[in-house]
């Protein structure tokens, strides 16, 4: 880590260089050993000096005593290091600490992340949601995720870059487009008749459309049940929406000689780029794209360049991935199509290649299939495609890493196109991709499925809340300015969602339950909104602060000792947040500083402190709480709130 003008990530950067050189010890391993002990008691940061001290020259009781000169020459004479049972303890001495965090308080400075000192390019592709109907509660989790990352990632000092890849080649995306065509209908035209955003009329275009298909086929096998199904969904679709443009739908699909066909010849006609199919499918998915970025915009998330999965075939890329697999030593032939034997790279590259086998994990008991590139009608798979694209993300950004956040349903393909990556030579490309995945989210008692048309959007969810909470905000401040009521609410339903879609951790299924992520006892993001809030109410209250009269001395007593400690630990914790990609991390260790605040003021009054020392002392630790809240609720895509 660089050098800080935050003292704590200071003294964390001279002890892990000083250490690391000393012992002989990777600095990655020793910055991350080097952390708060399990118990208070022991200090305020330990590392297990005697697991390393044995192999090095110098005595444990040397390294200590050399480490305490080498502090105080950099200047910090308020951590003092001692050996304890084999570990070296760091005790920091907060009436020391308290003038020289009161000093840089009153110069303006207020706790940030601590900077990296390897910047790297990262890009991170994230949602990416098929563009046949509104993002939905599954998306607005990866969405959650994907901002937090790109957030935290910048914050820590390296080149982000985000990436949005419109998947408009393949079935779905056709299907949606041959029922505009069908019924006669622009999606604009549509959306103006139904009365609802674009992206939810083409929603209910594609689930009638596909439905009326799945019937006609259905019939024509025999298949009475898999009909009644059909037929049972359509009249639920037809209450929903513009029943002339359904019955012109229905009809349509029903006097086609062979709609299976008519799909086929719309998709090879597509990936080859003619018209007028490109343009049609292209204005549909164009459609959706602009409800995309409205419901986006209000979810706070944007990105830096959007990928038309098509533009990757008509500039040939597709075709050269495709190229060099048919020159690979791994080209076979698995269900009468071109594909790459998956099964032996695994075997034979990742065997002579350690690094790369210890990169590219495979779980024992998976077994893993050949990737076909083209089927037997001549069209691509979405995986040949995103062969190219993954090839495509580093290409166009000089990329370091890549950073997918694709859900845990997928972790198959991704494993497979990482090994086609290796086994075509693009190695780099294969050890620097991850697959950050995430398991599923669902409300109580709702099931979702884009094929029948039902499913929770995002743009439903996010006015669920923001109902819920006008409630609140105007119980809490009768008569109120409207708007600001609004916009207050509007804060704190975006906000409860996106934490509580981060904070358990991807890999926990979430059902989600709205009345509980909006309360503000919980641990939930409004909770922290409302400790945000509160401090600023405290600090209001208690006017400017005189630094000069504060009296670091007073901070020394129990609880505001550690909440001092634990507010300036923010640097570090959330910088490791964004190394170990674990926003969650973050959100937890908020929770429990707003804990610890919470607790804490309730019983030791700012306002009504008798000794000015003590009430200026205590009025920066006010101000040192709502810093780290408000800058790690910014860091989560959580925006904090002077009043609620």
């Amino acid at each position: 880590m660089v050098n800080s003008i935050d003292p704590l990530t200071r003294l964390h950067g001279i002890v892990s260089s000083y250490l690391s050189e000393v012992l002989g010890v990777d600095i990655g391993v020793v910055e991350r050993l080097l952390a708060p002990p399990p118990r208070r008691e022991y200090g305020d940061l330990g590392f297990p000096l005697m697991r390393f001290a044995r192999s090095s020259n110098a005595s444990a009781d040397s390294i200590v005593e050399s480490l305490r000169g080498k502090l105080w020459e950099r200047g910090i004479t308020w951590a003092s290091p001692r050996l304890e049972a084999g570990y070296l303890n760091i005790v920091f001495d907060v009436e020391k600490l308290g003038d020289e965090v009161f000093r840089l308080l009153s110069s303006g400075w207020r706790p940030s992340m601590a900077r990296t000192s390897r910047p790297e390019t990262i890009v991170v592709e994230h949602t990416s949601a098929n563009p046949i109907h509104p993002l939905h509660l599954g998306h607005a989790r990866n969405s959650s995720l994907g901002d937090a990352l790109a957030r935290l990632l910048k914050a820590r000092g390296h080149r982000v870059n985000t990436r949005f890849y419109i998947d408009d080649v393949g079935r779905q995306a056709v299907v949606a487009s041959l029922g505009f065509r069908l019924s006669g209908v622009t999606p604009g035209e549509l959306a103006s008749r139904m009365g609802v955003k674009v992206d939810h009329a083409v929603g209910w275009v594609y689930a009638v459309t596909h439905n009326a298909l799945e019937a006609v086929a259905a019939r024509r096998r025999g298949e009475t049940s898999k009909v009644d199904e059909a037929l049972s969904i359509l009249a639920r679709l037809k209450e929903r929406g513009d029943k002339e443009v359904f019955e012109r739908i229905l009809e349509s699909v029903g006097s086609l000689e062979d709609p299976e066909r008519l799909v086929s010849d719309m998709m090879r006609r597509y990936e080859r780029g003619e018209e007028p199919e490109k343009s049609l499918i292209r204005g549909v998915v164009s459609a959706v794209l602009e409800g995309f970025r409205e419901t986006l915009r209000r979810f706070g998330v944007d990105f830096d360049d959007w990928d038309w999965e098509s533009d990757l075939l008509w500039s040939r890329l597709v075709e050269k991935i495709i190229e060099e697999a048919r020159r690979s030593p791994f080209l076979t032939v698995h269900k009468d199509a071109i594909a790459l034997d998956i099964p032996r790279i695994a075997r034979e590259v990742l065997a002579r290649d350690p690094e790369a086998s210890s990169y590219i994990k495979l779980p024992k008991s998976l077994e893993i299939p050949p990737l076909i590139l083209v089927r037997s009608d001549g069209t691509t798979l979405y995986t040949t495609r995103d062969l190219a694209y993954s090839v495509y993300k580093f290409r166009v950004t000089g990329a370091d890493r890549v950073i997918n956040v694709i859900g845990a349903d997928q972790r198959l393909p991704q494993l497979q196109i990482r090994l086609a990556l290796l086994g075509l030579g693009y190695r780099r490309e294969a050890l620097n991709m991850m697959h950050y995945d995430y398991e599923i989210v669902s409300l109580p008692g709702r099931r979702m499925s884009s094929r029948r048309g039902e499913y929770v959007t995002l743009d439903e969810l996010l006015d669920m809340a923001k109902a819920r909470s006008v409630r609140e905000v105007e119980s809490r401040n009768p008569g109120a300015d409207r708007g600001w009521i609004e916009a207050t609410a509007e804060k704190i339903a975006v906000g409860a969602i996106r934490f509580a879609l981060v904070r358990p951790g991807r890999l926990k299924p979430i059902t989600l339950d709205v009345e509980r992520i909006l309360d503000l006892k919980e641990n939930t993001a409004p909770y922290l909104q409302y400790t945000h809030a509160r401090a600023s109410s405290i600090l209001e209250k208690h006017g400017e602060i005189d630094y000069l009269k504060a009296h670091p001395a007073s901070l020394e007593e129990g609880a505001r000792r550690e909440i001092f400690v634990e507010a300036l630990r923010f640097p570090l914790v959330s910088a490791k947040a964004a190394d170990d990609l674990a926003p969650e991390d973050l959100a937890s260790y908020l929770l429990r500083l707003a804990d610890m605040f919470n607790s804490w003021y309730q019983k030791d009054s700012v306002i009504h402190e008798e000794w000015e020392g003590a009430r200026h002392a205590k009025a920066a630790l006010v101000l040192l709480v709502k810093s780290v809240i408000g800058e790690g609720l910014r860091l989560l895509g959580v925006e904090p709130l002077e009043k609620m």
